[in-house]
């Protein structure tokens, strides 16, 4: 699910919050319910799972009374429900088409939609001027000097802890092990040797080579690897490198 679509979905009349609930993992509230506290939030979260479960196999949807907002849940998998809140400004045929088209986005690639409600959520200032492609995060070399693979190793485990909390640890290791393997196709023998940067479940990288420092040939490979994963990150969050660059700021 695109970022646009959840912006276009929360511009309709009537809307007043989101959320993404899962049944083990964490929950991602949204407007009006980012009024309640954790434990409400928990409570309420614990709540419609337990109802879910008394509801009959395939049901579409039910709606209940919270404060003065009429909620909709929407299960879209045995993990994951979808949850709007709504108040007496809403108009249903607007809404129906509009939440129809939400529900089935989240539902084609809710992996997706988890990303773009953990961006909503994360309320982190961006700037809005657009920006030339940079690996502002990592450092850069003199053209003719080497780079100590310490260092390297430094600037790209702090992007991989920057990028976890937008994506996630298994997003992010599925993009470096297919950003990796796209520069391996493009360079061949040349860049063989980023297989011997193991990507952990953790989401960290280790490097079990013996390199102890980079020439200009291994940082264009470098370069090319955590460019290519930057571009995976962007096809999810357009505005991705101004993110890590507000982040940067705030470490």
């Amino acid at each position: 699910m695109e970022k646009e679509t959840l912006d276009s979905f929360l511009s309709i009349q009537g809307v007043m919050g989101v959320a993404l609930l899962s049944r083990t993992g964490r929950p991602y509230f949204y407007r009006s319910f980012q009024d309640l506290d954790s434990r409400q939030q928990q409570a309420l979260a614990q709540g419609l799972f337990q109802v879910l479960e008394t509801m009959p196999q395939g049901f579409d949807y039910f709606d209940f009374q919270f404060a003065e907002q009429r909620v909709f849940v929407y299960p879209l998998s045995a993990e994951w429900v979808l949850l709007v809140a709504v108040n007496d400004d809403i108009v249903m045929p607007v809404y129906s088409l509009a939440v129809h088209r939400l529900r089935t986005e989240l539902q084609r690639d809710t992996q997706k939609g988890l990303v773009t409600f953990r961006l909503f959520t994360s309320q982190l200032e961006t700037s809005s001027s657009a920006t030339q492609p940079t690996t502002s995060t990592l450092p850069s070399a003199a053209s003719g000097t080497r780079m100590e693979m310490d260092t390297f190793m430094r600037s790209l485990n702090r992007l991989c802890q920057i990028t976890t909390g937008y994506l996630g640890k298994a997003v992010i290791v599925n993009y470096w092990k297919a950003a990796r393997q796209e520069v391996l196709q493009q360079q061949g023998s040349d860049a063989e040797w980023l297989n011997q940067f193991e990507i952990e479940r953790s989401g960290q990288i280790r490097y079990s080579g013996t390199l102890k420092e980079l020439d200009e040939t291994h940082q264009k490979v470098l370069r090319d690897w955590v460019l290519a994963f930057f571009h995976r990150c962007e096809e999810v969050i357009h505005d991705f490198r101004n993110l890590i660059k507000s982040a940067e700021l705030r470490l």
